[in-house]
């Protein structure tokens, strides 16, 4: 099922002759790279001076990392204080080349220099915004300076869960919120779990969600990713929806190959960050558990470059050794593969390059690689 957005007007793009395609081959040696390993890369927020701010959500830690000697620092601490932060969530771009970083716990926005320094904290719309779940994370920020913020799938009023989430925007400038419109996020779904028994978990969480994802664009377009008719919608100014030409998808079974990679890959011993700064011990689904084919694609990849490009991880089987990206123009077309090794995956965008997070098997770990585009 994919939701209806609830934004008036529709605008469809008829679809034009196919354009030659750039490939991006991001599996040779990287440009650059950052000698100490983190446990997740969250997001990465490139600065002047060959440096870029780091968050592991995992280690809850913001880094400094410099490309030039291969090192990175701790920025920041744990705490409640000025220059402190619980839960610290991917950094994106400010006005005047800062960048903001949403503390998911403490519900504050910390705002650093340009030189990736903490200097003050910006209180977001978190307690005033009249939607079902409220603010749950800011995912994205566009080159006005307005946030957009996703909401929460839990109704604590009513206690229910959705099977949508509320995308929102809101100009700190004149402190305007904006619902753009909701995204189907599959809600809630009922497992069993032996031997803890019968369990709900989102269906993001669940083997290979069948789920849309967002991004937002430099130019304040939000792009939504649907899963059903596998297109690209963008919300435009004025409640306008243009939806982009459908993308060729052969479905992909789930074997029992893939299932048992993915078990591995979770395995009870290893641990998991949870919302709110907690680790949990993943639990091992069940076969049942498994959709019977892959979704056309990943949506925890789908992301935007500082250029207005949508990058779109692909499905495949889990023992492929390589995998792919696809590239989007601002019109839903395709225009560009990457190909990156299958235990490397994009987590952010600079001026001409890309950052890549390598898992590397020997130690589970994941090292920071800069190629360029």
């Amino acid at each position: 099922m994919t939701f209806t957005l609830t934004i008036c007007g529709l605008v469809l793009l008829s679809g034009s002759p196919a354009l030659a395609q750039r490939a991006i081959d991001l599996t040779g040696t990287p440009a650059a790279t950052i000698s100490q390993p983190f446990t997740t890369v969250t997001g990465v927020r490139e600065l002047p001076g060959n440096v870029a701010i780091v968050t592991d959500q995992f280690e809850r830690r913001v880094f400094l990392v410099d490309f030039g000697s291969g090192t990175a620092r701790q920025i920041g601490r744990q705490g409640d204080g000025p220059g402190e932060y619980r839960f610290p969530m991917a950094p994106l771009p400010a006005p005047a080349n800062a960048t903001w970083i949403f503390d998911a716990t403490l519900r504050r926005i910390h705002v650093l220099s340009p030189d990736g320094m903490f200097t003050t904290t910006v209180a977001p719309p978190v307690g005033r915004v009249r939607v079902p779940g409220g603010i749950l994370a800011m995912r994205g920020t566009d080159r006005t300076g307005r946030l957009y913020f996703e909401g929460d799938s839990h109704d604590s009023e009513t206690g229910q869960f959705l099977d949508s989430i509320t995308i929102l925007r809101w100009n700190p400038q004149d402190d305007r919120i904006t619902v753009l419109g909701r995204v189907w996020s599959g809600g809630r779904v009922s497992v069993d779990r032996p031997p803890i028994g019968r369990m709900s978990i989102a269906r993001g969480a669940t083997p290979f969600p069948h789920v849309d994802a967002w991004t937002v664009l430099p130019d304040g377009r939000v792009a939504i990713v649907e899963h059903e008719t596998f297109r690209i919608v963008f919300l435009e100014e004025g409640g306008i929806v243009l939806r982009g030409p459908s993308i060729r998808y052969t479905p992909i079974p789930v074997t029992a190959s893939d299932r048992a990679v993915f078990r591995e890959r979770i395995a009870p011993a290893r641990m998991v960050a949870a919302g709110g700064g907690q680790s949990v011990r993943a639990a091992q689904p069940l076969d049942a558990e498994f959709p019977r084919t892959m979704p056309p694609f990943i949506a925890s990849t789908v992301a935007s470059s500082p250029e207005g490009e949508i990058w779109i991880g692909r499905s495949h089987a889990l023992t492929d050794r390589t995998w792919r990206y696809e590239v989007f123009d601002a019109r839903g077309q395709l225009i560009a593969t990457a190909t990156l090794p299958a235990n490397s995956v994009i987590v952010g965008f600079g001026d001409g390059v890309v950052y890549v997070g390598r898992t590397d098997p020997a130690d589970d770990l994941v090292y920071l690689e800069r190629y360029r585009r």
